[in-house]
């Protein structure tokens, strides 16, 4: 059970730390908008996809598939897949398609996911915890 949110994973109503009023309610919008990126997101192609253009930046797909040693069809679709659900944009540079992250909130996941694992990594090492 986690008591804390990680950096960048607190809600208005944390301090400290700690999450506060358990009785806060988020919004039935804020719950499916949630749901929907988490759904598109929730690959593991798809997320070491968004962790490549968030420390990258904009990438063509042969930049995406050669980075992480994807087939390019795979690599595409996984694109394709995320643009269409407005996580990524495109944009068409002649022959080349370059994607970029679109939704700034996938970012803050991708931060969330580095502080929990940097959190973790102690423990993992039998360094406490």
């Amino acid at each position: 059970l986690m008591v804390g949110a990680p950096v960048g994973c607190q809600t208005s109503g944390s301090q400290g730390g700690v999450l506060a009023g358990k009785t806060d309610k988020i919004s039935v919008e804020v719950v499916q908008d949630a749901s929907r990126v988490l759904r598109c997101i929730g690959h593991p192609v798809r997320l070491r996809i968004i962790e490549l253009l968030d420390n990258r930046g904009e990438l063509n797909v042969s930049a995406v598939q050669e980075a992480l040693d994807l087939e390019q069809a795979t690599a595409s679709q996984h694109l394709s897949l995320m643009r269409d659900k407005g996580i990524l944009r495109s944009r068409r540079d002649g022959v080349n398609v370059f994607y970029d992250v679109l939704d700034e909130k996938v970012v803050q996941i991708m931060n969330c996911l580095r502080d929990c694992d940097a959190d973790a990594l102690p423990r993992r090492n039998g360094a406490g915890g």
